[in-house]
């Protein structure tokens, strides 16, 4: 039950950050006053989205097509590529600072600790740890040294966009893991999936539905930024 627990905790400070991001956007420009309320719609009726998959054990089934990449994933990530190409997104990037969006990637930290709990439950395999092949924890603590020097301006840009990028590539390499022990398990020695089925439900769904999807984002706001700034 900490697992669990902590798991939601760390998503409910998540959502908190992301709808103070949209109010001091809409109080810096009355022309996104709606923005909070919108935000607050779409999260909450996600959140409801990801709860019927979880109640039903839709996702449980680990057959072909895919489902959780396809139902969970996939939208989300359709999603941030509509979202960075809007003008509000150019207008949050400009009024937030440099440092914030690094600092923030440290969450990683907590949802690798959260994978790696769920793994001594016996619901993933070690591949998808820290212990295993899943170096992703690297980038959550290099976040809060960098954001500190980013502050203070004595860091280069092109040197945090290298470090996204490398967030990105080694959050691919993540989602590569989970894929392959869920839905082709043979590239990692075995017959069968290697995700236990309380894995796609919640609380641990929010791993896909939410924490991986939104570090994927905050990568792109902040490349988006470093690339305004030049």
């Amino acid at each position: 039950m900490v697992l669990e627990a902590l798991t939601i905790l760390l998503a409910v400070f998540l959502i908190l950050i992301v709808l103070r991001g949209t109010t001091r956007l809409s109080d810096s420009m009355n022309k996104y006053r709606n923005l909070p309320l919108s935000m607050t719609i779409f999260i909450a009726l996600w959140l409801i989205y990801l709860s019927v998959l979880s109640y039903t054990e839709f996702l449980a089934d680990f057959t072909f097509p895919p489902r959780m990449p396809l139902l969970v994933v996939m939208p989300l990530i359709l999603l941030i590529i509509l979202i960075l190409f809007r003008k509000a997104t150019s207008d949050f990037v400009t009024t937030t600072s440099v440092s914030w969006l690094i600092y923030i990637q440290s969450f990683r930290i907590i949802v690798e600790i959260i994978i790696w709990g769920a793994y001594n439950q016996g619901l993933i395999p070690i591949q998808t740890t820290f212990e295993g092949s899943n170096v992703d924890v690297i980038v959550g603590l290099t976040a809060v040294p960098l954001a500190y020097y980013a502050k203070r301006d004595k860091i280069s840009p092109m040197a945090l966009i290298i470090w996204n990028i490398a967030g990105l590539l080694i959050l691919a390499n993540t989602v590569r893991l989970f894929i392959s022990a869920g839905y082709f398990p043979e590239l990692l020695g075995h017959d069968s999936s290697m995700l236990g089925t309380d894995f796609v439900k919640l609380p641990f769904l929010l791993i896909a539905g939410m924490f991986m999807p939104l570090a994927v984002l905050i990568h792109a706001l902040s490349i988006k930024q470093l690339l305004k700034r030049r």
